[in-house]
């Protein structure tokens, strides 16, 4: 399968996104000639060593073909849109997502999550790693990534897309003056500006993990972040290794089972999410959710500036 390969698939109207978000998070929805392109990225193209809480190749790959899953068109009789899928050059791909982990004298360059955000993002949009949609891919991943980390995108569409613009057309001094002037002595202008802008974007979270789930579905929940669990006797046991930068940790905790359809307490979770470190990368029920379905619902609320990007 060669990377140039063409795909155009249904576009989903609005009255259609609300089953489209819900669909299966492991890509096998796709039609058959982006799946086939799909797989032969996914398969050429390994993940990188880093830690959990960072986006990775995966991560990228999903976005990038879900896009194109989203915005191309071949039964609305509208005008079809046609995106060149695939990757360009890997090493590009792995030199944007290794910019999250960059160190100095054996101490990170970026530890603010904005500051890890932005540079990424930075690198995404700079290096053309796929032959088509990067800008679109970089903000998908910059809003996907965000709301990772607890921060809500608000929808200032015209904000995003002149940010994304300004970065690929190097006229972020021009574009944003005044907080250009705050940084240009220092190193990475670039990053500390386009952070300083996504933090005037967002609001934080509401670190809320109030539902009304069942246990069973909160088990289901736990697996979607990668722990992984255990039911014994009238004990359910949650078990998550947690990647660090020099060796790897278990975590465990133990809940009471009363039953699979009885509801989780407002306290259970919430212990449970901080034992098990979850409460930082997933600071909402919401959060745990199936990966794919989370950039599917992120497109839906941004897709104005994404289509937008286009032509730009």
């Amino acid at each position: 399968m060669e990377n140039d390969v063409i795909a155009k698939i249904p576009f989903f109207h609005t009255k259609d996104k609300a089953k489209y978000t819900r669909r299966k998070g492991n890509m096998e929805y796709l039609p058959k000639e982006l799946k086939d392109a799909f797989d032969y990225d996914q398969s050429n193209c390994k993940e990188l060593d880093l830690e959990a809480n960072l986006i990775n190749v995966s991560d990228v790959l999903k976005a990038h073909y879900i896009l194109a899953d989203y915005f191309t068109d071949t039964s609305s009789g509208e005008t079809s849109e046609r995106m060149l899928v695939g990757v360009r050059s890997y090493n590009l791909l792995a030199s944007a997502l290794g910019r999250q982990c960059v160190e100095y004298d054996g101490k990170r360059k970026y530890s603010d999550k904005l500051d890890i955000c932005s540079t990424l993002f930075y690198g995404l949009v700079k290096d053309h790693a796929f032959h088509d949609g990067n800008k679109r891919t970089a903000l998908l991943i910059l809003l996907y990534q965000l709301q990772q980390y607890g921060y809500f995108p608000q929808q200032k569409f015209a904000e995003f897309e002149k940010l994304v613009v300004s970065v690929a057309d190097n006229k972020l001094p021009f574009t944003y003056k005044s907080i250009w002037k705050k940084f240009d002595k220092m190193n990475d202008p670039e990053i500390k500006t386009i952070s300083y802008i996504i933090k005037r974007l967002v609001v934080r979270k509401n670190n809320s993990y109030h539902m009304n789930i069942t246990t069973k579905v909160f088990c289901k929940m736990l697996e979607n972040t990668g722990v992984e669990w255990s039911l014994e006797g009238q004990k359910i046991k949650f078990v998550r290794h947690v990647r660090g930068f020099m060796k790897s940790k278990k975590l465990t905790y133990t809940i009471n089972f009363y039953g699979w359809t009885r509801p989780v307490l407002v306290k259970m979770a919430r212990d449970t999410a901080n034992a098990l470190s979850l409460s930082d990368e997933y600071p909402s029920f919401s959060s745990w959710e199936d990966g794919d379905s989370s950039i599917y619902r992120t497109i839906c609320e941004f897709e104005i500036p994404l289509k937008r990007l286009k032509d730009k």
